[in-house]
């Protein structure tokens, strides 16, 4: 007899454990997307997770770390209702949880310490237990809010890859009071992105160039190198610098995802010039803010520059500084 029990415990525990087994990995690719960049692979995974059938596998702290990946991946795809809702059902699962700063920069827990401060406390005390979260009981049955259908085993598979996206956009930029037009385009594939810009004056009084590799350390931080050109008409002639910069790029929200702030600081691997000709040392930054449009996959951006440069063994000593106006559209 205690060899039949001990059979049929073998035999439910192994579903169990391969379930348990399965939603472990498809939370580690959900992980593994939100660090490369792929909000919608991250999102579209840890949805998945938090639904029947896996769901079943995850206890209570599985539970929440996959609501605060699933809150920080909706904020950055733009969609900060839904940001919003996930972080009130993880307040109500685990109140006094915080995401982990060394993680989640400070937007994502500002806006999670927001959510917390708006929902009131007898909620936060009595949600617990009006929720059927337990260790192996499934979770209610799911909203159009919370989680779509479950994902096919074709499209699980398809979660981690990212197809590249481009940017287009058309600038305007001003140098000592000339201005010039041009485009700026850029393609991203995971964390790498590749931008281009050019812009040219009237009768070339201004000619500028730029092509910058960048790699996306974090959602907020970038390294960037590459080489910038940049022609201009003087009272005693024309000037060009030549440059090879490498810089760091933070980017940050001011008002919501929608209306963001970033600051650039660079430094010049190498110069040259041709007043006087020679190389030397360069360095600069630039500072401006970008808007998305609601529900418009347009973006504007305004920013502005200062650019330093002087020539090795001369007293020449040059100071620029740059206006940048950009309107685009970006693939959603």
């Amino acid at each position: 007899m205690s060899v039949r029990v001990a059979a049929l415990a073998l035999l439910l525990a192994t579903p169990l454990r391969a379930q348990n087994d399965s939603a472990s990995q498809v939370m580690n690719g959900a992980v593994r997307a939100y660090r490369d960049l792929e909000f919608d692979a991250a999102a579209r995974m840890l949805r998945r997770v938090l639904t029947p059938p896996l769901a079943i596998g995850l206890d209570d702290s599985g539970r929440v770390r996959a609501l605060t990946y699933l809150g920080a991946a909706e904020h950055y795809r733009g969609r900060q209702d839904s940001a919003i809702a996930v972080f009130r059902r993880l307040v109500a699962l685990a109140p006094r949880h915080r995401p982990d700063t060394l993680i989640f920069p400070p937007e994502i827990t500002r806006l999670y310490d927001a959510v917390r401060s708006r929902v009131p406390p007898r909620i936060v005390v009595k949600a617990p237990d009006l929720l059927p979260l337990p260790r192996f009981r499934p979770p209610p049955p799911p909203t159009a809010l919370e989680v779509p259908r479950a994902a096919t085993p074709l499209e699980a598979s398809q979660d981690t890859k990212r197809q590249v996206t481009a940017t287009a956009a058309g600038q305007v930029l001003s140098v000592r009071g000339v201005t010039a037009v041009g485009f700026f385009g850029s393609a991203r594939f995971r964390r790498l992105e590749l931008d281009v810009r050019y812009a040219e004056g009237q009768s070339r009084a201004l000619v500028e160039g730029a092509v910058a590799l960048r790699f996306l350390a974090t959602p907020w931080l970038s390294m960037q190198v590459g080489p910038h050109a940049r022609r201009f008409d003087t009272p005693l002639g024309a000037e060009r610098w030549v440059t090879w910069r490498l810089g760091g790029r933070a980017d940050v929200a001011i008002a919501g995802p929608s209306v963001r702030g970033h600051a650039l600081l660079w430094r010049a691997l190498g110069l040259q010039v041709n007043v006087p000709p020679g190389s030397g040392s360069a360095s600069g930054g630039e500072v401006g803010v970008t808007i998305d449009l609601a529900s418009r996959p347009v973006w504007l951006g305004l920013a502005y520059g200062i650019d330093r440069a002087q020539v090795r063994d001369a007293a020449w000593r040059e100071t620029v500084e740059t206006l940048t106006f950009t309107a685009g559209l970006r693939r959603r």
